[in-house]
């Protein structure tokens, strides 16, 4: 990892506020970005310490007998609202399949939890097939499962997509499409993916992610959010309220105060 660059700098609280303004954005989820116990109870701990900071997506070891102990204790906050593997790093393709992940996911919904997908196209069968027996645990696939953005190439992504789409309690989290891509993204090449995510899992299952800091490595966060708002402009009112807000209050079960 290079010694210098906006990933090795603070991100805290203070410096997220004056671009939450700045993009209009009256409130937001704190994602964890590591596999730790001690970094979840630092987001909640800032969670609790501002107004904009609605809730907290953490981390605990599903693949252990313990992981529901933790995460009842965790749980015991009021701003922790999901948990999310990080699949997409794990050498083993087929982890959420395994007897005691399966059976810690079934006491995250017990728990009133949600599950937050960080995947790729390749993981999304497995994922699917274990959701397909957990109904009622919501989800949502963060960063669209990173397909690699070449349409042909992407067809699996299309397939299975489609079917998580099919799950009535899963969402797609519109995110990390630049970060993905790269510098050489486009606007156009990302329309066709956007709206493909849109025609599956319909207007009031599509929530908007900033990405923020990661997508500083190409975009600020208001260029994040204006390049969205050009990507979905045939949404109604109605569904650009859902979009921008309403679906990720239900989906994580907050308000953000008039």
């Amino acid at each position: 990892m290079p010694d210098e660059g906006p990933l090795r700098e603070d991100h805290l609280p203070e410096r997220l506020a004056p671009e939450l303004r700045r993009a209009g954005v009256g409130a937001t989820i704190a994602i964890q970005a590591a596999q730790s116990i001690d970094e979840t109870r630092f987001l909640m701990d800032l969670a609790g310490e501002t107004e904009f900071v609605l809730g907290v997506t953490g981390w605990v070891p599903l693949e252990r007998a313990d992981a529901l102990d933790t995460l009842g204790e965790l749980a015991k906050d009021e701003y922790l609202k999901a948990i999310r593997p990080m699949i997409h790093d794990l050498q083993d393709p087929l982890w959420i399949t395994r007897p005691q992940v399966r059976r810690n996911l079934h006491g995250l919904a017990d728990l009133g939890q949600r599950l937050e997908l960080l995947t790729y196209s390749e993981h999304l069968p497995a994922a699917y097939d274990v959701l397909a027996a957990i109904p009622e645990l919501p989800a949502v696939i963060n960063h669209l499962s990173k397909p690699v953005y070449l349409w042909g190439d992407d067809g699996q992504w299309r397939a299975w997509m489609s079917r998580h789409a099919q799950r009535p309690n899963t969402y797609c989290k519109l995110s990390g499409m630049v970060t993905e891509v790269g510098p050489q993204w486009t606007e156009e090449g990302l329309r066709r993916y956007v709206d493909y995510v849109f025609e599956q899992f319909g207007t009031e299952r599509v929530i908007f992610g900033s990405d923020w800091p990661i997508s500083r490595q190409l975009l600020q966060y208001h260029e994040v959010v204006e390049l969205t708002a050009n990507l979905v402009t045939s949404l109604s009112p109605r569904e650009a309220e859902g979009f921008w807000r309403t679906n990720g209050e239900h989906f994580y079960g907050v308000q953000i105060e008039p």
